[in-house]
């Protein structure tokens, strides 16, 4: 799911489990002419003192095919995924036992994982792929919305999901993803006959959207693992994956 450790309940969505961590302000490093991303005051798992390298089990999610491309847009939806980028736009060196070990949230972490050389290639495929496709796509599901609000045109996103600089992840990892300048996306505007008719009567019907968020890798922080991504559109959806509308940057 999607969450918040303050405690306000985001959405669960069908690709991944992401949670959002804490808000963070520090400055950006900027990476390259291309892109190179919260707050985790504890060592990275690979990191952690006093735990003997593990060998690493296969992992089905380490593979070139968990790179997917719609539309020329690389589909962020994984831990591992979420690595590739980090190091894909970072400036220091790869590190592949952060990628390989397992992401939790128990007070024990696990070993640090030592990769083979095959898992090293694999991960070295996979970040020249990203360095390659810094347009990106995240798909958020369950999204709600507030009921239309005819002086503002617009609906509400219940869900927090664009929060600047707030951190969000996947399935507990230390490695997080923010939209510095997304407070544009909170609210989606709409004058649409046809698409208020339809998105009025998912709302009267508790039926839960999906949204397309659609971005730019910008850069990343290194204090925090951080990948920064600049989002340029979102695209709403209905429960059958309908077009409802799109809303791009003002």
């Amino acid at each position: 799911m999607i969450g918040t450790i303050s405690g306000f309940r985001l959405v669960p969505s069908a690709a991944v489990r992401m949670l959002c961590a804490a808000a963070v302000s520090a400055p950006l490093l900027a990476a390259r002419a291309e892109p190179t991303g919260t707050q985790q005051s504890t060592p990275g798992l690979a990191d952690t003192p006093g735990t003997a390298p593990s060998i690493a089990a296969p992992d089905q999610a380490l593979s070139v095919e968990a790179f997917k491309v719609r539309d020329g847009r690389a589909l962020l939806d994984s831990a591992v995924l979420l690595k590739v980028y980090y190091y894909a736009y970072a400036t220091g060196p790869v590190d592949y036992s952060a990628i390989l070990t397992e992401n939790t949230q128990d007070i024990v972490p696990p070993p640090p994982v030592r990769p083979t050389l095959a898992q090293k290639q694999t991960i070295d495929a996979l970040i020249r792929l990203a360095k390659s496709h810094p347009d990106i796509l995240i798909v958020a599901d369950d999204v709600t919305l507030e009921s239309y609000d005819k002086s503002a045109q617009s609906y509400t996103m219940n869900n927090r999901l664009f929060i600047g600089h707030v951190g969000y992840y996947f399935d507990n990892s230390p490695f997080h993803y923010v939209y510095p300048q997304s407070g544009s996306f909170h609210k989606l505007h709409c004058t649409d006959a046809t698409a208020l008719a339809a998105i009025d009567s998912a709302i009267d019907n508790y039926q839960p959207f999906s949204v397309d968020i659609a971005g730019h890798v910008t850069g990343t922080r290194a204090a925090d693992k951080v990948v920064a991504i600049e989002v340029q559109d979102v695209v709403l959806k209905d429960g059958a994956g309908k077009t409802l509308l799109t809303q791009g940057q003002p």
